[in-house]
């Protein structure tokens, strides 16, 4: 009897404290789709020239996992670089890129982007780059932020030989 009640405690309990998950979704749909016309918006940008930024990141990685500095998740989303590799145990150039850039921003927060950036990339690796990958990149390049942010209405023409024209009306 005492068994039967254990196991019947037991199964109640684990019946009452499953796990849950909760997931929203709207409905999307490209903007094309709907028909909306939306006029480009363009802002200009203030070089800062009197100040250099740099910043220095790392990223090692074993067996294609990284294992150094995970606490430090700050990196700069969204650049894409000139030369990108595609390939997966590649991406360690990408991430090491993107703490340098992040930690070269953080010397002058009041900066958007960097323009102009140079990086030095230098590898460590295992023979044949099998066991292990040391990525160490620093970037230097300038500060400028955005301003005069606008939208100037574009017409698009098509003329001869199917050749188009932008026009900006004023």
């Amino acid at each position: 009897m005492k068994t039967k009640t254990i196991l019947f405690v037991a199964i109640a309990a684990a019946a009452f404290a499953s796990c849950s998950t909760q997931v929203k979704a709207i409905q999307s749909s490209p903007v094309i789709a709907r028909n909306v016309q939306l006029d480009p918006i363009k802002a200009d940008i203030k070089v800062n020239e009197d100040q250099k930024l740099v910043g220095e990141g790392s990223a090692t990685y074993v067996f294609g996992i990284r294992v150094s500095d995970l606490e430090n998740l700050h990196m700069v989303e969204g650049v894409n670089y000139s030369q990108d590799e595609t390939w997966f145990l590649e991406r360690g150039k990408r991430t090491a890129r993107a703490i340098a850039a992040y930690n070269a921003l953080q010397s002058c927060p009041e900066c958007d982007v960097l323009v102009n950036p140079k990086y030095e990339i230098t590898v460590h690796k295992s023979p044949l780059g099998l066991i292990y990958k040391i990525y160490t990149v620093r970037v230097s390049g300038y500060g400028a932020t955005y301003e005069n942010f606008r939208t100037e209405r574009q017409l698009k023409l098509i003329g001869d030989r199917n050749k188009e024209y932008i026009v900006v009306e004023e």
